[in-house]
């Protein structure tokens, strides 16, 4: 055995450069594995070292070890590193050019073929390119090991099941004598028995290792919370990466995001943000797929965002963060995915973004699928609940009060691990307490909204008493008798229902008159007295607008960690403020350009002097400001078209009259520190006739501007126009 052992040392030193093996549990994996006697069953962590395990031994053994893994990506990735050590392998797969297969098929076809490791597909397995290769490498016994990695996948019961691995248990009976090795970083306990008994191990030596790794600190955060989520994220990638002590930033990371369409758009945030970020999903060609993996290797590129077919065998030590942009479909494929930080054992980081909505789509789609299952198989199983119950266990990680890293644990079937700080709930349980409350109320406050009755009458509570159904006049005529002897009394009903209409009446003249058109706001909207329509021609969507300003300037001083403060609240007050004070739509914005400009102008954490965000007199607006109405999506009242005709040669004043003409002057009144905006009226038409025209100009030119003060008050206004002129040809004539 000594001498085993230090053949083995030194084969490690020799094709792959290591001194030592990692751990004490993969050295004694490869001493199990070399022995040979018995099948071998292995669950370490993602950068525990599971290839070394099977790759070592293969190289020491005569014949080829047959490798079975779920992704041409993966295999692709494991193909290129052992040929990089000069290590015999290759991959036989659907997308392998013609010329390369026939110089495969002839190696393996040989007395002595020089490859040591062959990978395959368990599509391939079946297929009938292959099967007649396989038969031939079986019989002849040039077969060192079976190894299937990835092993969760032969389980039903585990996360990423795929069918064809189920046929594995049949080639491992036609080849009793091979060793089988079976190598999984996410098994829990039902998961390592199906395991051993879809495969038909042979009372497999197991290899088990806790899953709590040190180096990763988990935290959740509640997206929907967050004023702006994207700067929330770029952020925490600047923390991860120390991009903003202006270091090269060595590290890189992954943002996982559960379709296509938020896989481009996160990347081009992100990018838009300033952190280089591309895309990884199905959608793409095969040559853009690659050349962005290819990037993010090499360093190019700092950020990849995908899809969870991502990352899986992906051999990059320095992933410093990993983000889930959505909830995984289980835990089990959490920590599988999340596990791909820090595999270089420094300190990295995991973050997923928790959404309510989200998970409730993705409960919609997995309860849909496994409907779709049962009514394709006829009947239902067991593992279907299996399925709903991964996700809850998924959910109940991001919303209980408890360390993450113990949920992981007990998840998986372990001790509880000795977090010492290395989740938020250790770290600050009383933040992650403040989180679920605040979630929660938010949460409260939607049902209920969107609980409230409504109908084609555009129900409003206390105005119309309710009703029957919820809306329109309540009724009298069940359960109400006369109190003189049960007899309806046609004239008191009729007095009645006159009062009540009256009543009525005069309720809904204190109402704002209701506009034909206007959008109603969601319910989760997050404006204060959304539904109002006191300022003409203001929508909801407008507000929102402006609401995201206000956010966004208060949020801009804000760290990535302070996610609790009162910036939303803060936001909405100020919007309303401006809302009550407003008289029309555009001075609605202008005041809210003004208190975007204050905010941005006072230092982080500062307040004006009433203690208000932009508290600098809200309703007065500085054209000095360094918002401009065209920056923040609103058009100036200058840029307006004009359709009056434009006059030439006559110098600076006609020139001044012409502008004043063509941009529409603004009337401005201030009245009891109020702003009104008001349109100049048009003049009347003009006349058609040359004669008459020159007289005209020159009586325009000299037309005087009036200018009245009136207790503080400020009018401008035309000089009236003369009365039109006629343009019948007979008169010009």
């Amino acid at each position: 055995m000594m001498t085993t052992t230090t053949t083995i040392t030194q084969a490690l030193k020799i094709h792959f450069g290591f001194d030592n093996f990692r751990s004490k549990i993969q050295e004694d994996v490869v001493n199990a594995v070399v022995k040979g006697d018995k099948d071998v069953f292995v669950c370490m962590p993602t950068g525990a070292g599971k290839s070394l395990c099977y790759q070592l031994p293969a190289v020491l053994a005569p014949g080829i070890a047959l490798v079975i893994s779920p992704l041409i990506a993966l295999i692709q990735d494991q193909v290129d590193h052992l040929k990089s050590l000069n290590i015999p392998a290759c991959s036989i797969n659907s997308k392998l050019p013609a010329g390369e297969r026939r110089l495969i098929f002839a190696d393996l076809g040989s007395s002595s073929p020089k490859l040591k490791l062959l990978y395959i597909t368990p599509e391939m397995v079946a297929s009938p390119s292959f099967k007649p290769c396989l038969t031939d490498l079986c019989t002849r016994g040039l077969l060192s090991y079976l190894v299937v990695d990835e092993a969760h996948c032969v389980s039903q019961w585990g996360h990423d099941f795929r069918p064809d691995y189920l046929k594995l248990g049949k080639l491992r009976a036609r080849i009793p004598g091979v060793p089988c090795l079976a190598l999984t970083a996410t098994a829990p306990k039902n998961v390592q028995e199906d395991i051993v008994l879809s495969l038909t191990l042979r009372t497999p030596l197991s290899f088990v290792t806790p899953v709590f790794r040190s180096n990763l600190h988990y935290d959740v955060i509640f997206r929907e919370m967050l004023p702006n989520p994207f700067v929330h994220l770029h952020a925490f990638i600047q923390q991860s990466l120390a991009l903003d002590s202006g270091s090269k930033g060595q590290g890189c990371g992954i943002v996982y995001c559960r379709t296509r369409d938020s896989c481009e758009s996160v990347a081009h945030q992100l990018t838009k943000l300033g952190v280089s970020a591309k895309p990884y999903h199905a959608g793409l060609k095969t040559g853009d797929r690659t050349e962005s993996q290819n990037e993010w290797m090499q360093g190019k590129v700092l950020v990849i965002v995908a899809t969870i077919s991502f990352g899986m065998g992906v051999d990059k030590a320095n992933v410093r963060f990993v983000a889930h942009w959505n909830l995984a479909k289980s835990l089990a494929s959490y920590y599988q995915e999340s596990g791909r930080a820090g595999r270089d054992g420094l300190p990295s980081s995991c973050r997923l973004y928790y959404s309510a909505k989200d998970k409730e789509q993705l409960n919609f789609l997995i309860r849909k699928e496994i409907s779709r299952k049962q009514g394709k198989r006829g009947s239902a199983k067991d593992t279907d609940k299996a399925t709903i119950t991964d996700f809850d266990a998924m959910v109940a990680y991001c919303v209980q009060e408890a360390c993450r890293h113990t949920t992981i644990s007990k998840f998986f079937g372990n001790k509880t691990p000795n977090c010492a700080g290395a989740c938020d709930f250790c770290r600050n349980p009383k933040l992650v307490r403040a989180q679920l409350e605040k979630g929660s109320s938010l949460s409260t406050k939607t049902k209920a909204q969107s609980s409230q009755p409504s109908g084609p009458f555009g129900f409003l509570q206390g105005f119309y008493e309710g009703g029957k159904k919820g809306y329109g006049f309540e009724r009298f005529d069940e359960g109400e008798e006369d109190a003189e002897g049960g007899e309806d009394d046609g004239s008191t009903r009729k007095k009645e229902f006159s009062n009540l209409y009256k009543k009525q009446m005069t309720m809904r003249k204190g109402m704002t008159v209701r506009r034909e058109g206007f959008v109603p706001p969601d319910d989760d909207c997050q404006l204060r007295d959304a539904s109002s329509q006191k300022i003409p021609r203001l929508t909801v969507k407008t507000r929102m607008h402006c609401l995201s300003l206000l956010k966004e300037a208060l949020y801009g001083h804000q760290r990535a960690d302070d996610t609790f403060n009162d910036t939303v609240s803060l936001a909405v007050n100020t919007e309303l403020e401006v809302f009550e004070k407003s008289k029309s739509s555009n001075l609605y914005k202008a005041a809210i350009l003004k208190r975007v400009s204050d905010i941005k102008r006072t230092g982080p954490g500062e307040r004006g002097d009433d203690g208000k965000a932009g508290s600098s007199d809200s309703t007065e607006y500085s054209s000095s400001s360094s918002f401009t109405e065209k920056q923040q999506g609103f058009t100036s009242a200058s840029e307006i078209h004009s359709m009056k005709r434009k006059r030439f040669g006559a110098g600076n004043i006609l020139q001044q009259k012409e502008t004043q003409e063509e941009d529409e002057p603004i009337l401005i009144e201030e009245v009891t520190g109020e702003v009104t905006s008001q349109k100049a009226s048009s003049p009347p038409a003009k006349s058609c006739d040359p004669s008459e025209r020159g007289r005209k100009e020159t009586q325009e030119e000299d037309e005087p501007v009036l200018i009245e003060e009136v207790t503080g008050e400020v009018t401008s206004q035309k000089a009236p126009s003369p009365p039109a002129k006629s343009c019948d040809p007979s008169e010009r004539g």
